[in-house]
């Protein structure tokens, strides 16, 4: 992945530099593919998708206590989606609200960042379905089961958050989505330079949530709501983008003046309030409300740590191991459900052990050789395919 170390501007007006280094994007990738991995070692022991695709399951007494936490690994998928506007927005501010490129050779650069290696993983998952792990076992993995023509094809066509096929890999939902926010990236491009980007994020936000409320005024429940908060989420990274590097003088006052870090700890008080007084059933009949403020608390936190001030969770984001896991974190989504069935079907289950001990061995039997098996596939199957970065001055 390349390193984001080409944005430098100097805000001659207002007198602050903001940041030429982005490094610590790719910590908080790390951090974000990290806690998913951890959170689906805990969903492999606890599977929480309720019958008859899941089973419903969750842990109790002091377990529950300490690893609740990790029932929110949706949660990952929404700072991922925010990293995505921002980064894809920050060339269209460099080059005054157009595109670095033409709409179809972007879209042609997306399609080759994006659909290689989602495609080799496709395969990668459907082999060791063929081979070891096509048998449902009582774990999360047999919501991907039994894989069906239908299922292959609505993969293929990256149409599983329309169509609600979790066959092959139960991660791949999310790679549709990203995959139609890259489509609809022009079209919010040319709005914000006729709306501006406060009111397209505005006009986004107010969508959103008029087509959100409509599906529970009608009780429509195939359309789950979280799935159209990800577009505002998308909107609200490429905002943060023109509030760290725009010129305009609006936007320079926004990210001087605005307490970020202070809005930053606010929000996460407020998700872990939200978190614990709803619990895990509430919780998801309001997942629309919360990744709204999730993904406001991460352009928080990514705005406040884009300045040249001191900051102390910056210089953690940008430790060499988090960085260098950040720089692969595509690939260890793309595998890493797979990998933690084989691996608890052929080496922990076998040892006929508690759940809770599962789960211990997961974390730490199941993480390294999860990692290096991803990079691996990331040399082979992702590097080849990474877009040169075009400097714009």
């Amino acid at each position: 992945m390349a390193k984001h170390n080409f944005y430098n501007q100097k805000d001659n007006k207002l007198g602050h530099t903001k940041t030429n280094s982005l490094e610590f994007l790719n910590g908080m990738r790390a951090i974000a593919a990290l806690y998913i991995l951890v959170s689906h070692f805990w969903y492999q022991i606890w599977p929480a998708a309720s019958p008859p695709i899941g089973y419903h399951q969750r842990p109790t007494g002091l377990t529950l206590f300490f690893t609740s936490w990790l029932y929110y690994g949706h949660f990952a998928v929404v700072v991922f989606i925010v990293l995505s506007g921002f980064c894809l927005m920050l060339p269209v501010v460099q080059g005054n609200g157009r595109l670095p490129y033409k709409t179809l050779e972007f879209l042609k650069r997306r399609g080759r960042r994006l659909l290689p290696p989602y495609y080799f993983s496709l395969i990668f998952s459907l082999l060791l379905i063929w081979l070891f792990i096509g048998s449902k076992t009582g774990s999360q993995w047999d919501i991907t089961l039994p894989v069906t023509l239908f299922g292959i094809i609505s993969n293929i066509l990256m149409l599983e958050d329309f169509i609600g096929v979790t066959q092959i890999n139960y991660v791949f939902w999310s790679l549709a989505v990203f995959w139609q926010l890259y489509l609809c990236f022009p079209f919010f491009v040319v709005s914000w330079n006729r709306l501006g980007g406060l009111g397209t994020t505005v006009c986004t936000a107010l969508i959103s949530y008029m087509i959100i409320l409509s599906l529970e005024f009608f009780h429509i429940k195939e359309i789950p709501p979280q799935y159209i908060i990800l577009v505002f989420t998308f909107v609200l990274g490429m905002l943060g983008a023109t509030i760290v590097f725009s010129q305009e003088r609006a936007y320079q006052s926004i990210y001087k003046w605005f307490p970020w870090k202070i809005f930053t700890i606010i929000l996460s008080i407020l998700i872990i309030l939200f978190s614990y007084i709803w619990g895990f059933d509430n919780m998801e009949n309001n997942l629309g409300f919360i990744d709204t403020l999730v993904a406001l608390a991460t352009l928080s936190l990514i705005i406040s740590m884009s300045s040249p001030r001191p900051n102390l969770v910056r210089n953690i984001f940008e430790t060499s191991p988090l960085v260098f896991i950040g720089s692969f974190s595509y690939s260890l989504y793309l595998i890493h459900a797979p990998l933690i069935q084989l691996i608890w079907l052929y080496v922990l289950h076998p040892l006929g052990l508690g759940k809770v001990s599962e789960f211990i061995g997961l974390v730490f039997l199941g993480t390294f050789p999860i990692l290096v098996i991803s990079y691996v596939f990331f040399l082979y199957f992702e590097k080849p395919f990474l877009n040169k970065p075009k400097v714009l001055r």
